[in-house]
């Protein structure tokens, strides 16, 4: 009788293990949506930080490169903003992205002028925030021209997509930075040629 009885208690040891393994399944089950949406919101939300991370060197990167020219001009413009597709890498830029360059002048007591712009890196069909050559420039931040003063101002645009959840956390839309140098060696009012 006791050997039955201790057969029958592993018996019962032996269902009960199984049964908890098999409990152990079901939550696994359960919860894997829930580990799989959080993986793929995770990766998604890092690449939608480095697109802006990168955006942000495009910008600052551009402008300062510009800001560093006696004399600009077209090939010196289109050799920078090639330049923009490497800083965005491995993050193809130029079906996505657009950098836009823009002069800003303001003649002694007069207003602020868009002296010339270009664009240039990339494909993005969008408009410069800070307006139109020959135009009065929106500024951005607040910033405020004494007389006689140049700006040298870069926006960058890109098309963020995510990778994974399609508009579930990061919708798809056009992330946009923006640096604003002052000229370094001299005024770069002159139209690019």
């Amino acid at each position: 009788m006791n050997l039955m009885a201790k057969r029958l208690g592993e018996g019962l040891k032996a269902i009960r293990n199984q049964a908890r393994r098999g409990l152990a399944a079901v939550e696994f089950a359960l919860t894997m949506p829930i580990w799989v949406t959080l993986l793929l919101g995770i990766s998604d939300g890092t690449y939608f930080l480095l697109v802006n991370e990168r955006c942000d060197r495009i910008a600052y990167s551009v402008t300062d490169i510009v800001t560093q020219y006696q004399v600009i001009n077209i090939a010196n413009l289109n050799d920078i903003v090639k330049a923009a597709g490497q800083l965005m890498q491995p993050i193809p830029f130029t079906a996505n992205g657009l950098v836009i360059v823009t002069s800003v002048y303001k003649p002694a007591g007069k207003v602020p002028t868009i002296c010339w712009q270009y664009s240039g890196g990339g494909s993005l069909s969008a408009i410069s925030q800070i307006g139109t050559t020959g135009g009065t420039p929106t500024l951005p931040n607040g910033l405020v021209l004494n007389d006689n003063d140049n700006v040298v101002i870069s926006e960058v645009y890109y098309k963020f997509i995510p990778l994974f959840l399609s508009d579930t956390f990061f919708p798809t839309g056009n992330v946009y930075r923006i640096a604003v140098y002052k000229p370094r060696l001299s005024q770069l009012i002159n139209k690019p040629s």
